[in-house]
């Protein structure tokens, strides 16, 4: 148990294909590895975090035989492997429902469960709350009363004592999915490509969290009562990660751009690099080995995380 209240950052950005995914299992890896006990939260239905950090597992748990490895074919052939390991790891957790999706369900189903924290643990201090693609046909229905499902969740099993941070990797678009991990959350960070498009993702996102959080009276009361408890305050943007990013001369004009029409919104002084030379899909960093390149994205998400624990203290 820890002495403290963990701090619950939402990452979200109401356009996709942002690195938000990437950002997310990073800091949390990052975070864990300095020492801090971590929960990821995947609340996106595409459940992308999810599938990134079984397969995490899957490698850490057959490091030995990496290490052996001594050809390109050969790491390939591992590679796959480890994710038909982590694709049937995914199926039992789905099977045996511990996954978010019981958070919507229509009882109180998780009483009944072997593991109703839903939590599975990656590694020492790194842990999991499943995503589920089925959750997406759960928002389409009648969300009533589900506002409060992750906090609910959260108090009955005490997990806020548990770890010191809680990252939730957010979807896309405004629905309940998103709606109750702003509400749950301390802070929230925008991961944004640097183009003028990403400008509305960031305005549409700023007014959904200003009329469904910030000026809702549900929420105020939420906020009064954790104020009370000496334990909590008003969501608190942190702000805009810049990812994928490129040396050119145009980029740089574009953030000139947004910085510019944001005026009151912080932008992190480090920025998620794009490589060309590096594989566009989910992982974690750390796991790639034989690529010089993605030491400078390890490099940037430790400068990331250090900046927001900094705004955090």
């Amino acid at each position: 148990m820890i002495n403290e209240i963990a701090k619950v950052i939402s990452f979200v950005n109401m356009k996709g294909g942002v690195c938000k995914t990437s950002l997310t299992i990073n800091i949390g890896n990052q975070l864990s590895n300095l020492g801090y006990n971590v929960l990821i939260v995947d609340m996106d239905p595409q459940f992308n975090a999810t599938q990134s950090l079984l397969l995490h597992k899957s490698i850490l748990m057959n490091e030995s035989m990496r290490n052996n490895i001594t050809d390109k074919k050969e790491y390939q052939e591992f590679e796959f492997e480890q994710e038909i390991n982590s694709a049937e790891k995914y199926k039992e957790l789905s099977q045996n429902r511990e996954t978010v999706l019981q958070l919507f369900g229509t009882s109180n189903i998780t009483a009944k469960l072997e593991n109703p924290t839903l939590t599975h643990k990656i590694k020492e201090k790194l842990y999991l709350m499943p995503g589920d693609l089925s959750v997406a046909k759960e928002i389409t229905g009648d969300t009533a009363g589900k506002l409060n499902c992750l906090l609910d969740h959260f108090r009955k099993y005490d997990m806020l004592k548990n770890y010191h941070f809680i990252l939730i990797d957010c979807p896309p678009t405004w629905s309940i999915l998103t709606h109750a991990s702003l509400y749950v959350s301390d802070y929230y960070v925008i991961p944004s490509k640097v183009d003028l498009y990403s400008s509305i993702g960031i305005q549409l996102l700023e007014e959904q969290v200003d009329s469904k959080l910030r000026n809702n009276s549900i929420y105020k009361d939420h906020i009064y009562k954790k104020v009370v408890q000496g334990h909590g305050k008003e969501i608190e943007r942190l702000g805009v990660v810049f990812t994928l990013v490129d040396t050119l001369q145009a980029e740089k004009k574009r953030k000139e751009k947004l910085r510019e029409e944001f005026q009151d919104i912080h932008f992190f002084d480090t920025e998620l690099p794009y490589i060309r030379s590096v594989p566009t899909k989910i992982v974690m960093y750390e796991d790639v080995e034989g690529n010089s390149n993605y030491t400078q994205l390890n490099n940037a998400i430790s400068k990331i995380t250090r900046e927001i624990l900094e705004k955090i203290k």
